[in-house]
């Protein structure tokens, strides 16, 4: 691949200054952002604080995940809207600092540097340098304000948005892709940027026993994480454990998510005759918030099921994985932690016939249901520890902050 001769990433003229010692670093991010992480934030940012000097997370959004963040000793700040005329430039509280924006912002629509100049004016004291947008949305954000306050900025990718995804040469030091199919699509869209596209997957720890199976005498559980949506092949789960039922294996099933067809869903329950067996429950992300919370729930599981493909990281999936949960899903190629009959059984999309023979295998041979669950956790400790992607992420931010930034 070609590379320009400009975009190569220079050393300073004093390369300490990039030390770990002496980042400070601001990660930007939004309520969407926030959720895609779940309860890996708060590892991350305790992680991140034995890496750098000071660290920042500038929140667009106001998500109930914010109140895990460590805060002090990161800095919350976040955005809350109230002034009409002569502005103060933020007010402070125990745990967050708040820029304040105009209760009505068509200046700041039509004219986005305003905005831009207002949050760069609230970093400033911080003395930032370097910026890490959480994800594609905040693109558009990092490289302004990387232009505003003249230092380099760190982009992660968890979905391919081409039209969020407009890098500065100059200015972007790396570009952290959440699996290896986005890292490849990257880098093919954007040849010149090849050498800063890395992949970089989201990381959780894995606990020491499989909750496969684990609780003797107990009814099977199942579990599944989607937004109440008959397209998401959730009619077919269901239809799946009525013919299971017909063949003597009742197990239990948990539906986690919400959505407009939430009704529809439920009357189809109604209709198959196993209303005792399903239950509806809100979001797990809504539930809890942090990555212990996640696993506790998760551990009451012997079996997720993935429905649909799924384009965006989904940490539902790698915390049921972490746990020691068999896993049946469907077939998807963009997944890092679907290997086909070693962390996971795949079927096809809305295949009611192999949803069922595969609860059926795992149901009736324990013992290979565990052994799924057991190469699952071997392969998130081999590729996807939060200790790995924290100290490769303050490796990122080192060499990030050398580059010498252009106008």
């Amino acid at each position: 691949m070609q590379q320009e001769s400009d975009l190569t990433l220079e050393p300073t003229a004093e390369p300490k200054t990039a030390g770990p010692a002496l980042l400070r670093v601001v990660l930007l991010a939004d309520d969407s952002s926030l959720q895609h992480y779940g309860p890996v934030l708060r590892r991350l940012s305790i992680g991140l604080l034995d890496e750098v000097s000071d660290l920042s997370l500038f929140c667009t959004g106001t998500s109930d995940l914010l109140q895990h963040v460590p805060s002090p000793p990161v800095r919350l700040i976040t955005e809350s809207r109230g002034y009409t005329e002569d502005p103060p430039q933020a007010y402070a509280t125990a745990r967050q600092l708040s820029v304040i924006s105009p209760r009505f912002d068509l200046y700041e629509h039509l004219l986005p540097q305003r905005r831009i100049q207002r949050i760069a004016q609230a970093l400033l004291p911080f003395k930032p340098n370097l910026l890490h947008a959480l994800s594609e949305r905040q693109a558009q954000l990092a490289r302004r304000l990387s232009k505003r306050l003249a230092i380099p900025y760190v982009l992660s990718i968890l979905a391919l948005e081409p039209a969020q995804l407009n890098f500065s040469p100059h200015r972007c030091g790396a570009i952290l892709a959440g699996s290896s199919y986005l890292t490849r699509q990257i880098r093919s869209l954007y040849p010149a940027l090849a050498s800063r596209i890395h992949y970089l997957p989201i990381g959780t720890h894995v606990t020491d026993k499989p909750a496969c199976f684990s609780r003797e005498g107990k009814v099977p559980v199942l579990f599944c994480s989607c937004p109440l949506e008959k397209d998401k092949g959730l009619p077919v789960l269901i239809l799946a454990l009525k013919k299971l039922r017909e063949q003597s294996l009742a197990p239990q099933l948990l539906i986690a998510g919400n959505g407009p067809d939430e009704y529809l869903l439920r009357r189809l329950v109604r209709q198959c005759g196993v209303s005792d067996q399903v239950h509806f429950i809100p979001p797990l992300r809504c539930l809890t918030r942090d990555n212990e919370a996640f696993k506790a729930v998760l551990k009451t599981v012997d079996i997720f099921v993935q429905t649909c493909p799924v384009k965006m990281w989904q940490p539902e999936l790698l915390e049921a994985m972490s746990v020691g949960n068999a896993v049946i899903a469907v077939d998807s190629e963009q997944n890092d932690l679907i290997l086909p009959e070693k962390t996971a059984l795949t079927v096809p999309f809305q295949q009611t016939q192999a949803l069922i023979e595969a609860f059926r295998r795992l149901l009736t041979d324990r013992p290979f249901a565990c052994r799924l669950a057991l190469q699952a956790q071997d392969h998130i400790r081999k590729h996807f520890l939060a200790s790995h992607m924290i100290s490769r992420m303050a490796h990122t931010y080192t060499h990030a902050a050398a580059l010498k930034t252009k106008p």
